[in-house]
């Protein structure tokens, strides 16, 4: 059974677009995410765009200020660290730990107290259903 997907094209430029996307597992297919989830080399976070850009495009800061919010394939927390000055809570997964390693360092040297960043997969996230107020996916396939 496959998983159920949500998918929302959030705006659409003459340069680029953005997509929104949240998929919700079932328990089927959540017990095959061990075949999914596969580490590719990812592109460097300096040829996206700025988060505060990418907001923007989603509709403002409002979407994520004062929520929880989990960034599902983070890489190296472009995203989520862009999210955290106005967010209560920001979470990152990736499956690369490289990556993972890259984005805590960077949340270090930001001083950002309110992110953690954490080894995974989108289909066997580690928190309760409703634990997050907004997921974003940013660039993942």
């Amino acid at each position: 059974m496959a998983a159920r997907c949500c998918l929302e094209l959030a705006s659409s430029t003459a340069s680029a677009s953005y997509i929104v996307a949240i998929v919700m597992p079932t328990s089927s297919s959540a017990a095959s995410a061990s075949a999914v989830g596969k580490i590719l080399p990812a592109i460097s976070s300096l040829l996206r765009p700025p988060p505060r850009h990418e907001l923007r495009e989603y509709g403002g800061v409002g979407l994520v200020r004062g929520k929880r919010v989990i960034d599902i394939g983070c890489g190296d927390g472009r995203m989520a660290l862009g999210c955290a000055p106005y967010a209560s809570e920001v979470v990152g997964v990736d499956p690369d730990p490289d990556a993972i390693r890259l984005a805590r360092v960077k949340m270090r040297d930001l001083g950002v107290a309110n992110a953690e960043f954490k080894v995974g997969v989108a289909q066997e996230l580690p928190f309760a259903d409703g634990h997050f107020d907004v997921a974003i996916l940013s660039w993942t396939l």
